[in-house]
């Protein structure tokens, strides 16, 4: 496998890994207030027996005890680790069962959320930790931490007390971008993708009735929409707008708002509708996923795409590039259009992501809890550290070709014990991106994914116990109200006015209030 297919398998790992968890935009803290802790400052100590350590987590569970990563983990820290393995797929419950049991982990899985760390915070199951403390004893980390988002300390912010080690994925910053035929913009007359919301209704008109595939049929659209995850559906028509139906923003009375309840919102479904009836949106989007995008882009239905990432235009990508070139057809990054908004918006899942939890445990022994935040920092910030857990041993597991990995995918190589299961913070310092990324990538990354102000969530990953209660059935009436509003089943006067009564209603307000609360409390901090 060679070196391009390597790092768009772990990129794709990266991506498709998306929690579509929205972050925050507005004024953030650079954690100048320190919230309170309960438990003393450890500090780093040297001690005669091995400190134990449960391990839990439900990514890259090693193939057996006593691995290489994890022997050379204990060796180094002078530990022993005693690993809870648990499937990526149906982790909780299994998890639940443990902790009921009274058996708390040292280090809990990844995927645990805020909603799980409120929950496990409620019930004395989780640590608290001093923010300084993780700063003095995880100095490198807090740095590369803080280069990204220094408000991801808000995620573990809960009554009055941090939980965990903070984390963020990177690429989440990044925006989408849309794509388009790059034939078919010079069959209409473009030399290059448009960069206002009146010339992309231009373009799409033109691609509907200038036959850009030159095959004498009326056969094509403009675009398509990600209907089964509408989140990401038209995010160039509501960016254009400043606005994400699906994210809180900023309103004009300077209060927290749902996105989609906002005029902007109605604004942009008014011409998405127009669009609709003039046949430019193919009306079969309400039923299409990624697959069927890839698909109609590739064998020329469709001319634009607008829910890529920079990484999608890549050569070997998965997601629409490869396949429209295997059918011959170039696929052109362009810019998140400008519209009555103003600037080039382009939606933005965000950075911030639930920290790593510790278990209650640890509040009482200051020494483990060091010892702990030591490991992590070397797991994360240090090239040793990082090369050990992410890919194993080299010359067994991995190979290197200058500073770039190859991965050996030999049996041997499989059980070393790599991969995320030791190495939690795995994506955060970006300096281990000349590892697993090539040139051109990062070459691709500079040339695209710029140019535009990333559109996210003023809220992000935060505990809001109304969430638990309303958010499935409030999602579910903001996806069918929006799609019935674009194919013309919902009006957008007064049928927007009696949705937005009936989302308050079913919760929303609730969500809404607690919402602004929760952003008013950090802008204190």
């Amino acid at each position: 496998m060679n070196q391009r297919k390597q790092t768009l398998l772990g990129l794709m790992s990266i991506v498709l890994s998306m929690s579509l968890v929205a972050v925050g935009c507005g004024k953030e803290s650079n954690s100048g207030t320190t919230p309170k802790a309960s438990v003393e400052t450890a500090k780093p100590e040297a001690g005669d027996n091995p400190i134990e350590i449960t391990w839990a987590n439900n990514f890259s569970p090693p193939e057996a005890e006593g691995n290489y990563v994890q022997k050379q983990l204990e060796q180094k820290f002078k530990v022993k680790i005693k690993n809870v393995k648990l499937d990526r797929q149906g982790w909780k419950d299994k998890f639940n069962v443990l902790l009921a049991s009274g058996q708390i982990p040292d280090i809990f899985p990844i995927d645990a959320d805020e909603t799980d760390m409120a929950a496990w915070a409620d019930q004395g199951i989780i640590a608290s930790i001093s923010p300084d403390e993780i700063r003095n004893n995880m100095p490198k980390y807090t740095k590369a931490l803080e280069s990204i988002d220094a408000g991801a300390w808000n995620v573990g912010f809960y009554n009055g007390n941090n939980w965990g080690i903070p984390k963020v994925w990177p690429i989440g910053n990044s925006g989408m971008i849309p794509g388009y035929n790059e034939a078919w913009l010079k069959k209409i007359g473009y030399n290059e993708p448009p960069k206002t919301l009146a010339e992309l209704e231009d373009v799409l008109t033109k691609f509907v009735n200038n036959d850009p595939d030159g095959n004498g049929k009326k056969d094509t659209y403009g675009m398509s929409g990600r209907g089964k995850l509408p989140i990401q559906m038209f995010s160039s028509v509501f960016s254009a707008y400043g606005v994400s139906p699906y994210q809180f923003k900023i309103g004009a009375d300077g209060k927290v708002v749902y996105g989609g309840i906002t005029e902007e919102t109605r604004s942009a479904l008014k011409l998405l509708n127009k669009w609709f009836n003039a046949g430019l949106i193919d009306p079969e989007f309400i039923t299409a996923d990624n697959g069927q995008l890839n698909d109609k882009f590739a064998n020329q239905k469709i001319g634009m795409v607008d829910n890529m990432g920079w990484s999608s235009f890549d050569a070997e990508s998965g997601y629409i590039t490869k396949s429209a070139l295997e059918k011959g057809q170039h696929v052109i990054a362009g810019k998140p259009v400008i519209g009555p908004a103003g600037k080039a918006y382009a939606f933005s899942a965000g950075a911030r992501q639930a920290p790593v939890l510790l278990g209650v445990q640890l509040e009482k022994d200051a020494a483990k809890r060091a010892r702990i935040e030591q490991i992590l920092e070397y797991v994360a910030t240090n090239s040793e550290g990082w090369l050990l857990t992410v890919y194993g041993e080299k010359g067994v597991s991995y190979d290197m070709n200058g500073d770039f990995v190859v991965a050996r995918l030999t049996p041997e190589a499989s059980k070393a014990g790599a991969g995320s299961f030791y190495n939690p913070l795995v994506y955060v310092d970006t300096s281990m991106v000349k590892y697993n990324t090539t040139k051109e990538l990062l070459d691709l990354k500079a040339k695209l994914d710029n140019g535009y102000e990333p559109l996210r969530d003023v809220i992000g990953p935060a505990v809001l116990t109304a969430k638990a209660k309303y958010w499935a059935s409030l999602q579910t009436l903001m996806d069918n109200y929006l799609i019935k509003a674009v194919i013309g089943k919902a009006d957008t006067d007064k049928g927007f006015d009696d949705f937005k009564v009936n989302w308050l209603k079913s919760g929303g307000q609730e969500l809404t209030d607690e919402a602004n609360k929760v952003y008013a409390q950090r802008q204190k901090k």
